[in-house]
């Protein structure tokens, strides 16, 4: 947003962002948190931004697969990640729907991992498979430019006949 009228010259960052910025939609810089000359704009036309968050954010990812002992289970893993500042640029423009992708390794990981266990195995080596996780996440998304802070499978559900039956 350009704080003179019909300009973008001057902007202002949140302290929680980072912006590009395109000139006629092709990259040129990044701008920090504060206020920033962006470059020379004629009527506001000539400059765009996109921006990214700083902040550290959470996928809550539900994975269903099968124990060892043909038990279905509800894996809940929860994955903060956050952006590193000197990939921004990465982060912005290699990936387009971040989320899905960690879904997509998340859902790998667990189901390569849980059907090797039995029920109680799965339960008893839940920070075997959220370290699994989150060692596949640190390798994968640290080249699109995002840090993966922790990766914790926060439950594990088994199928409804299952818990009936323990019951």
């Amino acid at each position: 947003r350009g704080c003179l009228p019909c300009t973008n010259c001057f902007v202002t960052v949140p302290q929680d962002k980072w912006y590009a910025v395109e000139n006629f939609g092709k990259y040129s810089h990044i701008l920090g948190p504060g206020l920033s000359f962006a470059g020379i704009d004629c009527c506001g036309c000539c400059i765009t931004f996109r921006s990214i968050t700083s902040r550290v954010e959470q996928n809550n990812v539900i994975v269903s697969t099968k124990t060892k002992d043909n038990v279905f289970v509800t894996a809940k893993v929860a994955v903060q990640q956050s952006v590193r500042t000197e990939n921004a640029f990465d982060a912005m423009y290699k990936l387009s729907n971040v989320h899905a992708q960690i879904e997509s390794y998340v859902s790998d990981v667990v189901r390569s991992q849980v059907p090797h266990m039995t029920l109680d195995e799965s339960f008893e080596k839940k920070d075997d498979v959220s370290e699994a996780v989150q060692q596949k996440l640190q390798a994968e998304m640290s080249g699109y430019g995002f840090q993966i802070h922790k990766a914790l499978v926060t439950e594990l559900v088994p199928n409804a006949e299952v818990v009936q039956s323990m019951n």
